[in-house]
């Protein structure tokens, strides 16, 4: 019977201590405290699919925006047009304007952004440098044949001459250049939905530089006014052959040097894009054949339509 009571008093006596305990823990919550600031799952799982919105948008607009180098293939319509007089070297005549019938080109470059963002992103200003401007331009002959005179000489010193350079024949204009200068960028679309749209983006430019011209001329036997042949009727050399053989062999090429100012706009879609650029330069052209055509220069102003088609890289 004791040992019943003794385990009924330890019962009520652990059941009264428990009760205590509660009532404190009770007592110690703070009853006024918000209980909104109780961070839940759901809170948790709201702010981490905002992180990644804003983490997808980020890396987004940012492909938008990238792409900053640039490859151009384009093909090309270029003018040569003499400042003064230059004499062609048959019957008085002076050079025209000459005017090409093909021409290609191959532009690398890049852009350095002046700002780290877009201006409100639909506006990015930069700094734009082309280290490779590679172009190979056509001319065909101007006129019928003949297209010079070998007996036409410029005098020389110890009773020696030199010929003139024969700029109506067909040539070939090799160039390279580099250039810098600014370039604004306009992307009307990023604040659409359709985020294809985002990726279509304007520019338009203003490049100055520098670049060194070849202008090469083919041979021609045909193309010479003088039809000398090598003995006269009484079997004598005859003199003007000689000059017509020198003419018909040596080597025609001037080269020049010159600043060069490019204009230029493109529209563009992810990695590719069209454009157009208009270029002008002045060049003072010397034959590198100075032995034969003297170490005068001739002074041309070369002006370049340019259509391209444009990789972004």
């Amino acid at each position: 019977m004791s040992k019943r009571l003794i385990f009924l008093m330890a019962s009520l006596f652990t059941i009264s201590a428990y009760a205590q305990i509660e009532d404190e823990r009770i007592a110690d919550i703070d009853w006024t405290e918000d209980s909104t600031e109780v961070t839940t799952i759901q809170d948790i799982v709201k702010q981490q699919q905002i992180v990644s919105l804003n983490n997808s948008a980020e890396r987004h607009f940012s492909d938008v925006w990238g792409r900053r180098s640039y490859i151009n293939f384009a093909y090309n319509t270029a003018t040569l047009s003499p400042k003064g007089t230059v004499l062609t070297g048959i019957n008085n005549g002076t050079v025209k304007d000459m005017s090409s019938d093909w021409g290609v080109s191959f532009q690398y470059g890049r852009s350095y952004r002046l700002h780290k963002l877009p201006i409100s992103n639909i506006l990015q200003f930069c700094i734009d440098f082309t280290g490779i401007d590679l172009n190979v331009n056509h001319f065909k002959s101007v006129g019928e044949k003949p297209l010079y005179d070998s007996r036409q000489r410029l005098p020389k010193d110890n009773d020696e001459y030199y010929y003139y350079t024969p700029w109506n024949m067909e040539k070939y204009d090799f160039n390279y250049g580099m250039s810098i200068g600014p370039s604004l960028t306009l992307a009307p679309f990023t604040s659409v939905s359709q985020k294809e749209l985002h990726y279509l983006k304007f520019q338009l430019y203003y490049h100055i530089g520098y670049h060194v011209s070849f202008l090469y001329m083919p041979n021609d036997k045909e193309a010479d006014m003088n039809d000398a042949k090598q003995y006269d009727d009484a079997g004598e050399y005859n003199e003007e052959f000689k000059y017509k053989q020198e003419m018909a062999d040596n080597f025609k090429m001037d080269w020049g040097h010159g600043l060069i100012n490019s204009f230029g706009l493109n529209v563009s879609w992810k990695f590719i894009g069209i454009g157009y650029e208009y270029r002008t330069a002045s060049v003072k052209y010397k034959a590198i054949n100075t032995g034969q055509y003297g170490d005068d220069k001739y002074e041309f102003s070369n002006s370049t339509s340019r259509v391209y088609l444009q990789l972004r890289l």
